[in-house]
């Protein structure tokens, strides 16, 4: 593929994902959207973020993998008890990246 084939290709993916995402935004700006579904819009953030955290954690070469010896879910794991008690973020980053990196080592 050449380079101007290339950004072509990218120009107008960008230009469609930015159309896709206005037209929502332009066709309910002016309205109130109903009860049922603004309370189902509440959980696209953290279903999108589970959902990518998911994939990093659990997906190896494009297969499932539970593996016991994996430090990646361990370390989530340990994050996520700090995020749960504390609901500090910079200490759940922290302690996470500390946790990963000993596991590593460990594992």
């Amino acid at each position: 593929m050449s380079t101007l084939a290339l950004v072509a290709m990218l120009a107008a993916v960008g230009a469609l994902t930015f159309l896709f995402r206005y037209a929502m935004i332009g066709l309910f700006a002016r309205r109130t959207l109903p009860r049922w579904l603004h309370s189902l819009c509440r959980h696209i953030a953290p279903a999108s973020f589970a959902a990518l955290a998911a994939s990093e954690l659990f997906i190896h070469a494009g297969e499932v993998a539970f593996a016991l010896a994996a430090p990646k879910p361990w370390a989530a794991l340990v994050a996520a008890v700090v995020a749960w008690r504390t609901g500090n973020v910079l200490a759940t980053i922290a302690v996470g990246m500390a946790a990963l990196y000993l596991f590593k080592a460990v594992l």
